[in-house]
C-alpha cells in the first residue's frame, strides 16, 4: 500500500511539477517575442518619423515630393544601419513607389495582406520574403495635405529565430529545475509523508489485533501527530467501550432479576385491580343515575340500585337475559334506536340517545336520557355501560313550555286579527264623527254660542288624533300581513323631505324650535313611493319635536354612502337576523333626522321600532300631536321600521342616553339603495 501510494504521489507531483514550468515557460517566451517584436515595430516608427519630419520640411519649402534629391540614400541608410530592416521605401498618395533603399525592391501582385495590428501596422506575406511586418507614416505638404506614406518593413523570420534561441534556453532551465525540484519532493514524500503513514497503519493493526495500550511514534509533521494522537485516543475509547459492555453485561443480568420481581409485583397488582372492580361494583350500586351493563352477545351482566327503581324491575329477574327481551317486555319505545346505540358502543363510539317507557310499579311515563360508553371486562371482552338519567320532569317542563309558546303566538295572531278589525271597524264611525263636526264648525257656526263651539272643536281634535291612531292600525295591519302596496317611481329624496318639514313648519313655530337642512345636492334618485317616504320622515321629525325641549333644534342631513351590505330583503329577514354581505360596495342615499332632545336609555334603543312600544315610564304619557313628551299608541316607528324594509332599506338609532337634563340627543340614521337596485313594485296579494 505504501508503495503504491507513493508512486502515485511521485507521479502526480512530476506531472504537476511538468505542466506548471511547461505553461510558465511559453507564457515566457510567448512575452518575449511580443516584447521583441514591438521594440523593432517601435524603432521603425521612430525611424519612419525622423524621415518624415525631413520630407515634410522640404516640402514645406515649395517643392514636390517627386522632386526631391538624396531621399533614395536616406533609405538606404535606414536599412544599413539597422539589419533587422528589410526595406524602406516612399510612396504616392496612390500607391506609386517613388523611393526606396533598394530600387530593384517594389510591392508586386503576389504580395497578401494578412492582417492588421494597429492602425499604422500590417502583416504581409512576400512571394520571395514570406511574413513580414509593415510600419507606415504618412506625409503631408506644407497646406496640411496627404503627400504619400512611407514605408518600413521587417521580416517575421527575425522574430522566429530569436525565439528559438530563448526556446532552447528556456528548454535547459526547464530540466535542471524539474529535476531539483522534484528531487525535493522525492525526500519530501519519502520522510514527511510515506514514513508517517506507514507508522501510522502499524499502530492501526495494533489497535486492531486488540492492544490498546499503543505509543504515539514521532512524527515529522504536526497533522500526522493529530492523527496519531486520534488514533491513540480511538484506543482508549474502545478500551472504555469493553469495559462498559463487560458492565452491561452485569446490568442485564441485574435486569433479569428485577424483572421477575416485577413479575410477582404484577401479581399482586392483579390482586389490587380485583379489589378495585369491587369498588367499582360499590360506586354502581351508589350511583345516583341508572347505569346497565351488558356484552357483546347483548345480555344484562350488571343493573345498579338506580337502575332498579328507575325501570321497577329487579337485577335478579333480568341479570342474564337479553337486553333488548328485557327493553320489550318493559315496552319501550324505539326499541331499533336502541339497538343502534348498543352496536355503535361496541365499535369503540360514545353515543346518546332518548329512552321512554310505562313503569310496571306505578303505569307512569318514564323518560330518559342514555349515554352508551365502552368499557372492557376482566376477561377483556367489550361491554357496553348504559348511564341513563331521569328526564321526565325536564321533558313535561319543555313539552309545557312549547305549549306556552304556541299559546302566545295565538295571541298574537288574535291580537292582529283584532288591529285589522277593530281599525277597520273604527274608520266609519270616526269618518261620521269627523264629517258632522267639520259641518257645525262650518256651515253652521252662525247658530251656535261660543260655548257649544268650543265643545264642537274638542270633538273634531279628538277624532283627528283618533283616526291618525286608527290609520296607524291600518298600516300596521297591512305591514303584519304583507298587503301594504306601493306606487314606486324615481324619487328625488331631497324634494321628498321638504315636503314633509313644510308640513311641519307650524309645529316648529308653536314651539319655538330651529331646523337646520345639511341636503347634499349632488344625490342619484332612490326608487320608492313618496307618499310613504313623506310619512316616514313626518313621523321622524314629529317625534324630535316632541322629544326637544322648547327652542331646540332638529337637524336633517342627506348624503351618499356605501356598504357591503345587500339591500335588505323581506323574505330572507322572516327567516334569519343575518344580514348578507355582499363582494362589492353598494351605494345608499343616507337621511339622517339628529335633534337636542332627552334622549333614548339604552334598553330602550332595542326594542324602539316594536309595535306598542313606548319609551319612559307609562305615567308621564299624555296626549298631544307636539306637546313636550306627548306619546301616542307606539305604532309610528314601527311603521317607519315597516315602510323602509319594504323599501329594501336599514333603519337604526344612535343615542348616548337619556338625560332629560343635559338633553345629549337622538340621531336616526335610514339607507335608501339608490335606482341600481329596485325593490318590489308591492308587498301583498
Amino acid at each position: 500500500m505504501n508503495k503504491t501510494l507513493e508512486k502515485r504521489i511521485l507521479t502526480f507531483a512530476f506531472l504537476v511539477l511538468t505542466l506548471t514550468i511547461a505553461v510558465n515557460t511559453g507564457f515566457n517566451i510567448e512575452g518575449f517575442r511580443r516584447d521583441y517584436r514591438d521594440g523593432i515595430i517601435l524603432r521603425c516608427q521612430s525611424l519612419a518619423a525622423g524621415l518624415q519630419n525631413a520630407i515634410e520640411n522640404v516640402l514645406a519649402l515649395g517643392l514636390g515630393l517627386e522632386e526631391m534629391e538624396g531621399v533614395n540614400l536616406r533609405c538606404q541608410e535606414i536599412v544599413t544601419t539597422d539589419p533587422e530592416i528589410i526595406y524602406c521605401l516612399i510612396e504616392n498618395t496612390v500607391g506609386t513607389p517613388l523611393y526606396s533603399s533598394d530600387p530593384s525592391f517594389y510591392f508586386t501582385a503576389g504580395v497578401e495582406f494578412v492582417s492588421a495590428l494597429s492602425k499604422n501596422t500590417s502583416i504581409l506575406n512576400f512571394p520571395h520574403l514570406g511574413r513580414a511586418y509593415d510600419v507606415s507614416q504618412p506625409v503631408y505638404d506644407a497646406d496640411g495635405t496627404l503627400a504619400g506614406r512611407i514605408r518600413i518593413g521587417f521580416p517575421e523570420s527575425i522574430l522566429e529565430k530569436r525565439t528559438a534561441k530563448v526556446f532552447q534556453r528556456s528548454m535547459i532551465i526547464l530540466g535542471i529545475a524539474l529535476s531539483v525540484v522534484f528531487g525535493l519532493v522525492v525526500l519530501f514524500a519519502k520522510r514527511d509523508l510515506i514514513g508517517p503513514i506507514g507508522r501510522l497503519c502499524t499502530m492501526a493493526k495494533s489497535v486492531a489485533a486488540g492492544d490498546f495500550k499503543v505509543t504515539v511514534p514521532a512524527m515529522s509533521t504536526r497533522d500526522f501527530s493529530d492523527l496519531a494522537t486520534a488514533l491513540q485516543e480511538m484506543a482508549s475509547s474502545l478500551q472504555s467501550r469493553d469495559q462498559k459492555i463487560r458492565e452491561n453485561y452485569r446490568e442485564l443480568e441485574e435486569t433479569n432479576r428485577q424483572l421477575q420481581e416485577s413479575y410477582e409485583y404484577q401479581e399482586r397488582i392483579g390482586a389490587e385491580l380485583g379489589r378495585s372492580r369491587e369498588m367499582y361494583r360499590s360506586l354502581l350500586e351508589g350511583a345516583s343515575d341508572a347505569i346497565v351493563v351488558s356484552d357483546d352477545n347483548d345480555r344484562i351482566v350488571l343493573i345498579n340500585r338506580a337502575a332498579e327503581a328507575f325501570f321497577g324491575i329487579t337485577l335478579d329477574k333480568v341479570e342474564g337475559m337479553n337486553l333488548f327481551s328485557a327493553l320489550e317486555m318493559l315496552q319501550v319505545e324505539h326499541i331499533e334506536e336502541q339497538y343502534g346505540l348498543h352496536r355503535a358502543v361496541l365499535e369503540g363510539k360514545i353515543a346518546e340517545a332518548e329512552v321512554s317507557f310505562v313503569r310496571p310499579g306505578d303505569q307512569r311515563l318514564i323518560v330518559g336520557w342514555i349515554v352508551g360508553s365502552p368499557v372492557v371486562g376482566k376477561d377483556g371482552k367489550h361491554l357496553v355501560q348504559a348511564t341513563i338519567r331521569d328526564i321526565t320532569k325536564e321533558k313535561e317542563i319543555k313539552e309545557n313550555l312549547e305549549k306556552s309558546t304556541r299559546e302566545l303566538q295565538r295571541l298574537n295572531q288574535m291580537k292582529d286579527s283584532f288591529l285589522g278589525v277593530a281599525s277597520h271597524e273604527l274608520k266609519t264611525p270616526l269618518t261620521v264623527i269627523i264629517g258632522y263636526a267639520e259641518l257645525i264648525l262650518g256651515e253652521m257656526s252662525g247658530r251656535l254660542d261660543e260655548t257649544v263651539l268650543g265643545m264642537v272643536q274638542h270633538i273634531a281634535d279628538a277624532g283627528e288624533r283618533l283616526s291618525s291612531i286608527v290609520r296607524d292600525m291600518v298600516d300596521v295591519s297591512m305591514l303584519d300581513n304583507n298587503r301594504l302596496y306601493l306606487r314606486n317611481r324615481a324619487v328625488d329624496v331631497n324634494d321628498v323631505i321638504r315636503t314633509a318639514v313644510t308640513e311641519l313648519e307650524f309645529f316648529f313655530s308653536l314651539r319655538k324650535q330651529s331646523f337646520e337642512f345639511r341636503l347634499d345636492d349632488d344625490l342619484p334618485p332612490v326608487f320608492c313611493d313618496p307618499d310613504r317616504l313623506v310619512q316616514v320622515v313626518t313621523n321622524l321629525v314629529g317625534n324630535a319635536i316632541k322629544f326637544t325641549p322648547d327652542e331646540g333644534t332638529v337637524t336633517l342631513e342627506t348624503r351618499r354612502a356605501s356598504s357591503l351590505r345587500t339591500p335588505y330583503n323581506l323574505d330572507l329577514a322572516e327567516d334569519t337576523e343575518i344580514k348578507p354581505i355582499g363582494n362589492k360596495p353598494i351605494s345608499y342615499v343616507e337621511i339622517i333626522i339628529t335633534d337636542t332632545g332627552i334622549g333614548i336609555a339604552e334598553p330602550d334603543q332595542i326594542h324602539i321600532f316594536d309595535k306598542f312600544y313606548e319609551v319612559g315610564n307609562i305615567e308621564e304619557h299624555f296626549t298631544g300631536k307636539v306637546a313636550f313628551k306627548g306619546k301616542g299608541a307606539g305604532l309610528g316607528l314601527a311603521i317607519v321600521k315597516g315602510i323602509i324594509d319594504v323599501l329594501d332599506g336599514e333603519i337604526w338609532v344612535e343615542s348616548p342616553g337619556c338625560d332629560p337634563e343635559r338633553c345629549p340627543g337622538s340621531a336616526f340614521h335610514i339607507l335608501l339603495p339608490v335606482e341600481g337596485s329596485e325593490p318590489g313594485d308591492s308587498i301583498g296579494t
